[in-house]
């Protein structure tokens, strides 16, 4: 029974935040480091932004793989099944009842605007997310090497933004396996 009420409370927190986060995974994030960090505790920054991590580069949508983690931490696989149910059901209704109402719903001129406010909320979010990231970060010259050499992946040469991740990963195990390894040894 006890097992069963921490299942619902896990479903029940993702619900939460799959409900008040409009926008898409990232926009979910820092309501998750919200809720698991800084009022339950579950997590410490290190790990939130370690599962954030592996979350992006893990194929899905980034908050169904990060409630999949946080699930499965906290109640193995049904916990994960809990959590990735919970954080699901929201946009499912949501999405079954603007399709039943959807042309009445397209049109409505409040709707359109509502939505341009989101897209800036949603902005904002991400940008919360990437200047909480970059303080975090340890920057030196291979930082700045990885970053620059990824921008111009993305933006001039129009390298896939996966590509790019795991072109950066690979460089990361190259760079931190070997060569630094060697230079501490």
């Amino acid at each position: 029974m006890k097992k069963l009420a921490k299942l619902l409370k896990i479903s029940g927190l993702f619900f939460y935040i799959g409900l008040f986060t409009l926008g898409g995974g990232y926009a979910m994030i820092p309501l998750m480091e919200e809720e698991l960090v800084k009022k339950r505790h579950l997590f410490t920054m290190e790990e939130f932004y370690e599962m954030f991590a592996i979350s992006q580069v893990t194929p899905g949508p980034i908050a169904i793989n990060m409630a999949t983690f946080i699930g499965y931490r906290e109640g193995g696989v049904i916990g994960s099944v809990f959590a990735t149910t919970g954080v699901m059901l929201p946009s499912i209704i949501i999405i079954i009842a603007i399709s039943l109402y959807f042309k009445s719903f397209i049109k409505n001129p409040f709707v359109h605007k509502f939505f341009l406010g989101i897209l800036t909320g949603v902005v904002a979010e991400i940008s919360y997310i990437t200047v909480d990231l970059w303080k975090r970060t340890k920057i030196d010259l291979f930082f700045w090497a990885v970053f620059l050499l990824s921008l111009a992946e993305v933006f001039l040469l129009k390298v896939n933004p996966i590509y790019t991740i795991l072109i950066g990963g690979a460089i990361g195990i190259i760079y931190y396996g070997f060569i630094k390894k060697e230079q501490n040894d």
